[in-house]
Order: structure tokens, then sequence, then C-alpha cells
């Protein structure tokens, strides 16, 4: 995604999440512990997202100049709506069994979730980033794989996931893993009665 071209300031790699509540962290904890035991080949291959990092990207932004930043946090609170609890799929390996590069949780399709990703993706063309060109897939990374890591059959998931806020995020690349910053926070809406 491009930066504005209006804005010249030095740019932080960004993007808009949703974040599991607390009882969700917890399940995806013991998850990992059972996925674990499913690991065929070198542990060692598998570096598993720590739990306070879990979260679910709504839209990527990329380099981000300040007043693309200063826009997300105003806006932010209109990105927070009432979310029931997004059923799961199943874990999956990314892009696929023989080229493993991810191991995520799949959600199901949600209404919900399309519309809030749909109005994170007119915000950010609002604010001057490019298209977005890949259709929305709503998941969890769980951890990132190195070739030759192999898993035998993947257990079932938790039934379904809940999100208690939504967030401006920064990623910073490092080794040996990315590190993510919170910018702005804002808690969902409460459900309604």
């Amino acid at each position: 995604m491009s930066r504005a071209a209006t804005d010249s300031t030095a740019d932080l790699r960004c993007f808009l999440a949703l974040l599991p509540d607390a009882a969700s962290l917890q399940n995806l904890r013991r998850c990992r512990d059972t996925l674990e035991r499913t690991i065929a080949g070198a542990a060692r291959g598998v570096r598993w997202i720590e739990p306070a990092a879990l979260h679910m990207t709504l839209r990527f932004l990329g380099e981000s100049g300040s007043a693309q930043i200063d826009y997300f946090k105003h806006m932010l609170p209109t990105l927070a709506p009432s979310l029931p609890p997004i059923s799961t799929r199943r874990f999956g390996v990314w892009p696929n069994r023989a080229r493993p590069r991810l191991l995520v949780l799949e959600l199901e399709p949600s209404e919900a979730l399309s519309d809030l990703a749909a109005a994170c993706e007119a915000h950010a063309r609002k604010a001057g980033f490019t298209a977005e060109t890949r259709d929305f897939r709503a998941h969890i990374t769980l951890a990132r794989l190195r070739p030759g890591c192999a898993f035998g059959i993947l257990p079932h998931p938790p039934p379904s996931i809940a999100f208690d806020a939504v967030a401006l995020m920064q990623s910073t690349l490092a080794q040996p893993a990315s590190t993510y910053t919170e910018l702005a926070r804002v808690a969902l809406a409460a459900p309604t009665p």
C-alpha cells in the first residue's frame, strides 16, 4: 500500500486490527499447547506469535504518515461496533501444506466482520491508501512456519472467538519476529439487549 503523496513525514508501518478478549486469548493459549503436539519434523521451524500479540488484521495499511495516523486515531471509534462471538472454521496451514508459511485460525464468514472490513477499506482510501486488491479473509495468525515444518491432523479449534477492541497498530519488522505496538485502541460497543 502506498502512502498519500501529500504526506512527506517519516512513516510507520501500520494496520487496523481486532483484539481478542481475555477468555479467547486463554483458549488460544490452550490451543497452542495442543497444536505443538501435532508438529512433525523440526519444532524449531515454528515461530509462535506471543499470546499478547494475537489479533485479526482488518486492513493492512503499510507505510503511514503522521496525518494518516491522526486520521485513524480520530476515526477509530466509528470502527468499533458491537460484534457477537465469531464462529471458527478450522486451523489451517497457508498457503498450503506443501509450502507452509503460516499456521492460522480461520474464522467463518460473518456479515458483521465483512461490513467492518469494508468500512476499514473505505477509510483507508479516504486517508490516501491505494485500494486493497486481495479479498478479506478473516483469520488469526498463530505461527510463522519455515520449510520442512509439517503438521499431523490438526485438532478442532475453539467454537468461537470474541473480540473486545479495535486498534490501530504499528508493526516493526525485526528478527526473530516482528513486534506490534498499539497506537490507539477503542473498546467495541456493548451488545444491545
